[in-house]
């Protein structure tokens, strides 16, 4: 990747920041707990083949298929489920290391900024595809900064093929972001858009950079995320269901007969003799200031959570640096892209507040702030100060209040890191490890059932299937299987054992909205342990009693977002272990 030239010299302080940030990950690691979602990629990869994984798996997963692919590349060289933690983390480590070496911070952003939160924890030592994101998304800001500091520079003859060497890694490195998730596709947009103003002026000056092969690259990278993201007709997924809902609603506007049947369908659940039913979801009726305000404190909500838990100090560090952005625009010999380069994580922010985000997907809302801010920070030598709209000494003034806001933030998100490493490794993450070990405890040949997606993490762990109702050990998120509705049936064959995934929403940071509306917790938890279906109820009214309660806490800033419970029921006659 050609960014040697302009790589920083790197000294014993940077050693030492990638060595106390390795040492913070691997805390985290060796004493973690996965959970759910962790297990279902890694059982995805481990089990399939990889087109089908590629073409029809992932489809039902929400999101296209990068991290699926490497976990089936570690699944296939015997890396195992914790081993792919400790992947995880040196690709956290590596997306750090570009940071320390390319990015244009001061000594002190630098040292502070590996070990927030979201970087130290929550896309280090919780392994899920948004590990990879930091790597990305600062090694594409890097080149687009390194493009915009040699963009008028003249090159050696025959060098200036580098430029368009240059432009092909970038557009590898956001088709692969772009298969990253929903953010990441919205993010590698970000960037594309931000590195356009770079490209056009280096046309005016004489030397325009062959661009057809690097937006092929990034054309066929996006047409195949779409191609692996688009749900299938069955899907159950939240996030699958709601893109189809949207569909269904646009075509029964104009008429179409089939979409308004499925609405209505939809509207009664479906349900079928002798299977359970569904728990209302819960529907609040605002209008008018109330459901104002809750547009607004969702879009404040989205600026604040990933940056603080001191709501004011969040926003004002938002303001500060858009408004160091316009304040510092691109001039010649200065690399600073002005707004546009506020585009990665401002398109970010714009898209999801209309789709749902949950507070762990936030840090991608972070690093995307982050790279952004590596896009606009700008050069403060004299020679770069002449132009703007404000004058020199205001422009070093708003720099220097960006920054102390920022250290200050950064400080913050470190606390976060360090409630959350200790912890983890003073109390359980989730209950999915512990319930492994019960059920590996067990005599051989002992039928057990499960039920609700939360099943998939102690499974990962055995490496047999161990539920005989579910036909496959990740969960299919497809309405062709009743797995939970049918509990009645799978119930009355008397099973050995039950395992119930469960959880309840956190005292706080249970939605990035509660940020600035206070949750209502008790109709929050309005269904005990989120059994919407009521299986323990009705197992227990069928001769079966709770055993065993496996619980942890999904560390979340300086709370929790989830309380995670594997509980088993065991047939009533049996004495309680």
């Amino acid at each position: 990747m050609p960014l040697r030239s302009e790589a920083r010299r790197w000294t014993w302080v940077e050693s030492a920041v990638l060595a106390g940030y390795a040492i913070v990950v691997a805390l985290g690691i060796a004493w973690h707990e996965p959970w759910a979602d962790e297990a279902q990629a890694w059982l995805l990869a481990r089990d399939q083949g990889f087109w089908r994984l590629m073409l029809h798996a992932v489809r039902y997963e929400g999101s296209p298929g990068l991290w699926h692919a490497l976990l089936w590349v570690l699944a296939r060289l015997h890396f195992g489920y914790i081993g792919m933690h400790w992947v995880a983390g040196a690709f956290a480590a590596a997306g750090v290391f570009v940071l320390l070496r390319w990015s244009p911070f001061p000594l002190i952003l630098r040292v502070l900024l590996p070990f927030g939160f979201w970087l130290a924890y929550q896309n280090a030592v919780i392994a899920r595809g948004y590990v990879l994101f930091a790597l990305l998304a600062f090694s594409a800001a890097a080149l687009i900064r390194n493009m915009s500091a040699n963009n008028l520079r003249p090159m050696p003859d025959g060098k200036d093929s580098a430029r368009s060497s240059t432009l092909i890694w970038l557009a590898v490195i956001l088709g692969l972001m772009t298969n990253l998730s929903v953010h990441g596709f919205v993010a590698s947009f970000g960037f594309a858009i931000a590195v356009w103003p770079v490209l056009r002026r280096r046309t005016r000056a004489g030397s325009p950079v062959r661009k057809t092969t690097p937006a092929l690259i990034l054309g066929s990278f996006w047409l195949f995320a779409v191609a692996t993201t688009l749900p299938p007709s069955d899907v159950n997924l939240a996030a699958g269901k709601n893109l189809e809902r949207s569909t269904e609603k646009i075509w029964a506007s104009f008429g179409d007969k089939y979409a308004k049947s499925q609405l209505a369908a939809d509207h009664t659940g479906g349900v079928r003799p002798g299977e359970l039913t569904s728990a209302p979801p819960l529907e609040f009726h605002r209008a008018g200031a109330e459901a104002l305000w809750h547009k607004f404190a969702r879009v404040l909500s989205l600026l604040t959570f990933p940056i603080s838990n001191f709501r004011w100090l969040a926003l004002a560090v938002c303001v500060l640096i858009v408004a160091q952005a316009l304040a510092f625009r691109p001039v010649p010999d200065a690399p600073q892209l002005g707004w546009i380069g506020l585009l990665p994580w401002a398109l970010m922010v714009l898209v999801f507040t209309s789709i749902y985000m949950a507070p762990r997907h936030a840090g991608m809302l972070w690093v995307a702030l982050v790279a952004s801010l590596w896009l606009t920070w700008p050069e403060t030598r004299p020679e770069t100060l002449s132009s703007g709209s404000v004058t020199t000494s205001r422009k070093l003034w708003l720099h220097r209040i960006t920054l102390v806001l920022l250290v200050l933030v950064a400080l913050d998100q470190a606390w976060w890191t360090a409630h959350s490493v200790w912890a983890d490794v003073h109390q359980p993450y989730s209950g999915d490890v512990a319930m492994a070990k019960f059920l590996e405890s067990q005599p051989p040949g002992q039928r057990i059932a499960g039920f609700y997606y939360d099943t998939v993490g102690p499974a990962a762990f055995i490496r047999h299937k161990v539920y005989f109702n579910q036909p496959t050990a990740y969960w299919v998120w497809t309405r062709k299987l009743r797995t939970n509705q049918q509990a009645p049936a799978t119930i009355v064959t008397h099973p050995d054992l039950i395992v119930v995934g469960a959880f309840d929403w956190g005292a706080g940071d249970g939605s990035i909205t509660d940020d600035w509306i206070a949750p209502n917790l008790s109709e929050l938890n309005r269904v005990p342990l989120n059994d919407l279906f009521g299986i323990v109820p009705y197992a227990e009214a069928h001769g079966y009693r709770e055993t065993h309660r496996f619980c942890g806490h999904a560390f979340m800033r300086d709370g929790y977002s989830e309380y995670l419970c594997q509980i088993a029921l065991e047939p009533a006659q049996n004495p309680i272990h």
